[in-house]
């Protein structure tokens, strides 16, 4: 169609522009939604994984408070179970007291066994410069080659392997041989041997 504000009349040409203009059917618009699907395929899964997440963070919560509240859980057992342990150890370290202190007002009789004069002289005062009170002393009638510490009471073990101990006896013995309650069988000289030439009332 001709303007209308065109100052000419109209002519054949516009004729033929009011014939050729195109009159067809625009395309509908697409929705919002269709637009948008790639984004909200996204947006869906992330709530979805979200939404598991935290169902599996809450399990996993429920079950540790099952645990705490429940005394038979395993945690509860692995404590009991070591606490027996630790009671053990602290027995272990109270078993493992010192020696008693020997009695030194037990009898001791010395023996010189060693065919040494004056040994068994030296070993009396030795020993009763180290707190023995009662200590005698004697010769045995054959020469032995280690010495030896007898007792005949077991109550006087103690004592006796503090003395034997003491003298390099190694393990005193329990005998009936001799009569004294503790006696010490000596074959060297005590110390460096300087007072065995000097030996009181030895019969050796």
């Amino acid at each position: 169609m001709a303007d209308t504000q065109y100052p000419y009349p109209p002519d054949r040409f516009d004729d033929e522009a009011d014939a050729a203009t195109f009159h067809g059917a625009h395309r509908a618009e697409e929705p919002f939604w269709r637009q948008n699907l790639i984004y909200l395929v996204i947006i869906a899964a992330a709530f979805v994984t979200l939404l598991v997440l935290l169902f599996l963070i809450g399990g996993m919560g429920r079950d540790g408070d099952d645990r705490a509240s429940d005394p038979t859980s395993p945690a509860a057992s692995e404590t009991t179970e070591e606490a027996p342990a630790e009671e053990e150890s602290s027995e272990g370290q109270e078993e493992e007291a010192p020696a008693p202190e020997p009695d030194r007002s037990i009898p001791v009789m010395v023996i010189n066994a060693g065919g040494i004069n004056g040994m068994a002289g030296a070993w009396r005062d030795s020993l009763e410069g180290s707190g023995w009170e009662q200590v005698s002393i004697g010769t045995a009638d054959n020469v032995q080659q280690e010495p030896v510490v007898f007792y005949r009471d077991e109550a006087d073990a103690d004592t006796a392997q503090a003395l034997a101990q003491e003298v390099g006896a190694g393990e005193a013995r329990r005998s009936d041989e001799y009569e004294s309650r503790i006696t010490f069988v000596a074959v060297t000289e005590p110390g460096s041997g300087d007072e065995g030439g000097e030996g009181e009332g030895d019969e050796g």
